[in-house]
Parts: structure tokens; sequence; C-alpha cells
């Protein structure tokens, strides 16, 4: 079976289902191809993959997409802006004001999926300022890299995951930014066996990855 989807999504979730599988159903192989959510959305409505992880912002809502596609819920996590250590939150700060503190800093985005702009102008503009988005990493560790190098800051790390020692992750909240994550295959697909068992273990997961987040 093949899936395509984005590196989180692989790293949470996917491969410990994976190894559950080698134990419970060894006969079925699971093969892995990273991308993000458009490019995984392409490979599945050009049959070159099963099924795709993919994931959007509630600030950002991905469109209603191919009637042929099925997407399913994963999980939910909440964002955090990820700022150099010596930066400090403000107490009580709102997402809003929490942006507006670094509106003259540059900004860093994700190099393969416009959501994460998305996002981010979208609260810069409800704070009033117009954000300087001048970097791109797809990874989060070279994101957090870049942080620490003083290249910018970056709004959308996840905010239940453990972050570098000289990276500060200060929650959103008011408005709360939330990443959400779906299964999504064929409608036509779904009654194949090892596809309806994947989702079925992929959504097990999940549910323990929300709690830990939450």
């Amino acid at each position: 079976m093949r899936v395509a989807g984005f590196a989180t999504a692989i790293r949470t979730v996917l491969l410990p289902v994976i190894s559950a599988l080698t134990a419970s159903h060894p006969k079925v192989r699971v093969l892995i191809r990273e991308h993000e959510p458009a490019e995984a959305l392409q490979l599945l409505a050009t049959d070159l993959a099963d099924l795709a992880l993919t994931y959007d912002y509630n600030l950002a809502p991905a469109a209603a997409g191919d009637p042929a596609i099925r997407r399913m819920p994963l999980w939910t996590a909440r964002c955090a802006l990820g700022v150099p250590a010596r930066e400090t939150a403000a107490r009580g700060g709102t997402t809003l004001e929490e942006f507006a503190r670094f509106r003259a800093h540059d900004w860093i985005g994700n190099s393969r999926n416009t959501a994460d702009e998305d996002v981010i102008r979208t609260v810069a503009s409800m704070a009033g300022f117009t954000p300087r988005i001048t970097h791109q990493a797809d990874s989060l560790e070279v994101v957090q890299d870049m942080i620490t190098a003083g290249l910018g800051v970056v709004g959308l790390l996840p905010a239940g995951q453990a972050a570098s020692p000289r990276v500060r992750l200060i929650p959103l909240d008011g408005p709360q930014v939330e990443l959400r994550a779906y299964a999504a295959a064929r409608h036509d697909h779904l009654s194949w066996p090892p596809l309806a068992l994947v989702i079925t273990l992929l959504r097990r997961a999940s549910r323990a990855v929300t709690d830990h987040i939450e």
C-alpha cells in the first residue's frame, strides 16, 4: 500500500502503525513517500498513492477538492509562535498581541505549502501589520535552526512537541491557531482491506496523539 504524507504524520502515527503491522499483518507492506498536502493529493488523484496524509489550519481551511476523494479527520494540534529563547511571552498576551510584538522581525514560512503563510498573513493582518516573510523551510528542525541563528520567527510550530533549548514556544490563544490532520483516500478504494485496516489503525493512533498534545 502506497502512502504519501507530511513528515509529522509519518513520524507520529504512520511509523508506529507500520511497526504494529509487521507483527499483526506481515503480508501488508506499506511504501512511504514524504509530501506536503497538495503533492500527496495529486498523487492520490492520479492513482500513484492509495492514501494521503494531509493537513490544513482552522484559519486556512483546505478547499473542498475532488469529490471522488474522502477526507477523514485524524487529530488536531495547537500551534505556537517560535521565537529565540531569550524572548519572553507577554503576560496574558493574545495571539494578536504576540504577533504584533514581532512585527519588525523577519518571518519564516513553509517552502512547500502556502497554508502556513496564509495563516501568518491572516493573523498578522488582524494584528494590523503585513509580515515580512523572508525565509522558507519545510523541515521543522531547519526552521528551529533558523530561529536560533537569528534569521526570524515562525508562527506555526507544534505547541505540544519539544523544541530546541534555544527556541521558545509561545502559545497562540485568542484566536487559537490549530493544525488539523487528515487521512484521504478515493471513495472507491475504501473497501480494499489493507487500506481499511491502515486507516482504522491511524485513527486509533491519532486519538493518543490528540490526548498527548492537549
